[in-house]
């Protein structure tokens, strides 16, 4: 089915995360009321039109990903003389999809997964399953061209072009570390005496830095490991005081060496005392580019688990075939990141942490 977009700000961003929601979608241009965005690109290099073009067009449907949905839709009723059977609101593709999972799972023995349901069917989808962060915390975002916050008495910095929040008026990051709530299925770290004074640690996906910033006093040595060159260039400045003790690599972790690729066993020439795994699905991959690491090291591992169907059966294969005993977080996940997910509607753990077998 061919869809046209309308809007293109943060929600449509985040709408462009979620694949299951438009796996059978093919997105023709995206529109907008501002016409200084009319033939500019958004998304995957797609044109951004003016609304009187839609009328051009033969399209399916028009999904409105805008805070304002109930003018825009007025908008393609009244003035564009769209059908209202052709127009959809971003949330309502939530809500089916929502209610699909809920139908898959009415008769489920698991009671997690009943747990999930039941708050599900009180709200919204979330992808951490039944865990909410009550706690708001935000952080002021201080600096124009090199913006920042200060997260553990240290300076964080993001890149310029980074979707912050609003917050009485000033731009704010927002629960930077909800995920590591205590009973939230994204949890790296059981407890915090894993990582002990004089540790060398590896942090595979390392996004903004937070879990690394976090515990750098206490390292002995850090290889900091993230591919996507924006975070790699903040990433460099939140560290630059450590750089004694930080290894950057800005290469995606493999079971092979190339150009664009490493192995950890080729990265890391030590016994390491703590992973942390969150690479968008290339978890396995790294895995089995690990194992002399990984065998030689006595180290707790925190590997992700839920980008993909079978990573966690996967995940576990691995580390125990390099002597570790395995768990996995409690709580499931519902990774609506992964297009594959509309079709196999299932619920992930979100970490298997490995140690090794005394």
């Amino acid at each position: 089915m061919d869809i046209v977009i309308w809007g293109t700000g943060g929600t449509t961003a985040h709408f462009l995360k979620k694949k299951a929601l438009y796996k059978e979608f093919r997105i023709m241009a995206f529109v907008d009321n501002d016409s200084r965005k009319w033939g500019t690109f958004f998304g995957d290099h797609t044109k951004i039109i003016a609304p009187e073009q839609l009328q051009t067009l033969d399209f399916d449907y028009v999904v409105i990903c805008s805070l304002y949905d109930k003018e825009i839709k007025e908008q393609l009723i009244q003035d564009l003389k769209i059908q209202e059977n052709k127009i959809i609101v971003y949330s309502q593709l939530d809500e089916e999809l929502k209610w699909k999972v809920i139908s898959k799972y009415a008769d489920t023995d698991d009671r997690e997964i009943q747990k999930i349901i039941s708050m599900w069917k009180l709200g919204g989808l979330n992808i951490f399953g039944d865990y909410r962060c009550d706690e708001e915390i935000f952080h002021e975002v201080y600096g124009e061209e090199e913006p920042y916050i200060i997260f553990e008495n240290k300076r964080m910095y993001f890149p310029p072009q980074y979707p912050f929040e609003r917050r009485e008026g000033k731009r704010a990051v927002y629960n930077l570390f909800f995920e590591q709530g205590e009973a939230c299925p994204h949890l790296y770290l059981r407890k915090d005496e894993e990582i002990k004074e004089g540790s060398v640690m590896v942090d595979a996906g390392a996004c903004e830095g937070n879990f690394s910033l976090r515990y750098i006093d206490r390292l002995k040595k850090l290889y900091l490991i993230e591919c996507n060159p924006d975070w790699m260039k903040v990433l460099k400045k939140t560290f630059s005081a450590y750089k004694e003790k930080v290894v950057f690599c800005d290469k995606y972790l493999g079971r092979y060496d190339s150009k664009n690729t490493i192995r950890l066993d080729t990265l890391v020439d030590e016994k390491i005392d703590f992973i942390k795994m969150d690479i968008e699905g290339a978890e396995t991959d790294a895995l089995l580019g690990a194992k002399r690491v990984l065998e030689e090291s006595d180290a707790a591992c925190s590997i992700c688990s839920y980008h993909k169907q079978y990573d966690e059966q996967y995940i576990r294969f691995l580390l125990e075939t390099c002597g570790y005993h395995t768990e996995t977080s409690k709580g499931y996940m519902f990774y609506i990141y992964d297009e594959d997910i509309s079709d196999t509607l299932d619920f992930r753990r979100g970490i298997v942490y490995g140690k090794k077998k005394k």
